[in-house]
């Protein structure tokens, strides 16, 4: 990864192209927030062509010339707006390391479809796939702000599964989290129809089920209905 994107993941969206600022006027983080936002916007919307500095300037309700004193690429400008993912992503994993199994099972079910559906992240997962050949390193952005977080929170549930004899103990972590991955990925991408929270929740449960799982997802089941 170049430099420019090391930056980017490293959190400094205030000052992405590195450049050391002169005693001048801060800058407004409303401001930036709100190109931000109408970027992302746009590029989930309408893909990396929808995405131009006249359209998001349009969006963000500022002149073409706000975004130049901060970004020189629009590519820089999308990643850095991808980069306000992983705050999302970091709030979205707490102290949890310590609920039972069947909990952080019926956490994986009740609030991954709905993360799916309500921020429109198969959408953004296609535009970010379909950028690869005019913006590979967006793939790269995206995996480290947004999907290793999520990764490194399922491995835990994994890990605890397999501590406690619910799955084998030779269990490959890594492999086990590439096949529900890749499964979800082909029903989300590849399968066909629009995707329901209700729908995907039952997907979940069911792949969670193949996967070994099984007695977990039926506590938290159990635990549901009993509430």
């Amino acid at each position: 990864m170049t430099q420019r994107w090391r930056r980017t993941l490293s959190g400094d969206t205030q000052n992405p192209q590195g450049k050391a600022r002169g005693p001048g006027r801060p800058r407004d983080p409303q401001t930036d927030a709100a190109i931000l936002d109408a970027a992302l916007g746009l590029f989930v919307a309408n893909g990396l062509d929808g995405a131009s500095f006249e359209k998001i300037a349009r969006e963000a309700g500022v002149t073409r010339a706000t975004i130049y004193r901060r970004w020189s690429t629009r590519e820089t400008l999308i990643a850095d707006a991808l980069g306000r993912l992983k705050e999302n992503a970091e709030q979205d994993f707490g102290e949890w390391r310590a609920l039972p199994l069947e909990t952080l099972v019926g956490m994986m079910i009740d609030y991954g479809p709905k993360g799916w559906v309500e921020h429109d992240a198969r959408r953004l997962l296609a535009r970010i796939i379909g950028s690869v050949p005019d913006a590979p390193d967006l793939l790269g952005v995206f995996w480290e702000v947004y999907l290793a977080p999520r990764r490194a929170a399922f491995n835990v549930i994994v890990e605890r599964a397999r501590a406690e004899g619910a799955l084998p103990a030779d269990t490959d972590v890594d492999m086990f989290q590439d096949m529900f991955s890749g499964a979800l990925m082909y029903e989300l991408l590849l399968k066909p129809g629009a995707k329901t929270e209700e729908g995907l929740r039952s997907y979940f449960t069911r792949l969670l089920k193949e996967l070994g799982l099984g007695d977990a997802v039926a506590r938290h089941l159990a635990n549901a209905q009993s509430a």
